[in-house]
């Protein structure tokens, strides 16, 4: 590949101000979605959790970091707010008594369905005036990406 190609592909992340246009679609989406939770007392991370939760209740606070890709003790902080909210019950492990599983709420499975709609309504904006032949293009694309990411990052 010349230089001048590969250039190119290096500065395609960067936006034509120069900053990084892919953390920036990451933060301003993380951003307006806290927003719009707000009145939930609810922040993406901590919406997450419940997610999980709700998909395969009973995890383990391992389980739910390794999910999460985050350090258990950051887990077990998200764990404790939701908790003290009524989100989640933690229960001790009967096959482990060391280990704690943790369970959503009927209130968890309520709000993480007011989640999936601010989903919908964050998509719409970022997708405003884009063509869904051009949104299927840049899903496959991004997909690919994330793939080739978390390989690089289990192959360290």
């Amino acid at each position: 590949m010349s230089d001048t190609k590969q250039e190119k592909q290096v500065a395609i992340s960067l936006g034509e101000d120069n900053n990084p246009i892919y953390q920036d679609i990451a933060r301003f989406r993380a951003i307006l979605f806290d927003a719009m939770l707000k009145p939930h007392d609810m922040t993406m991370s901590q919406g997450w959790v419940l997610v999980h939760l709700v998909r395969e209740n009973g995890l383990r606070q391992s389980e739910l970091a390794d999910r999460l890709d985050v350090a258990t003790v950051t887990t077990s902080k998200l764990i404790d707010r939701l908790e003290a909210r009524g989100y989640v019950e933690r229960r001790t492990d009967p096959e482990d008594r060391r280990s704690n599983r943790v369970y959503a709420t009927p209130q968890a499975t309520h709000l993480v369905k007011v989640m999936t709609k601010t989903i919908f309504e964050v998509d719409k904006i970022a997708n405003e005036g884009i063509e869904v032949a051009d949104l299927e293009v840049t899903r496959r694309v991004l997909a690919r990406m994330r793939k080739n990411l978390r390989a690089a990052l289990d192959n360290r």
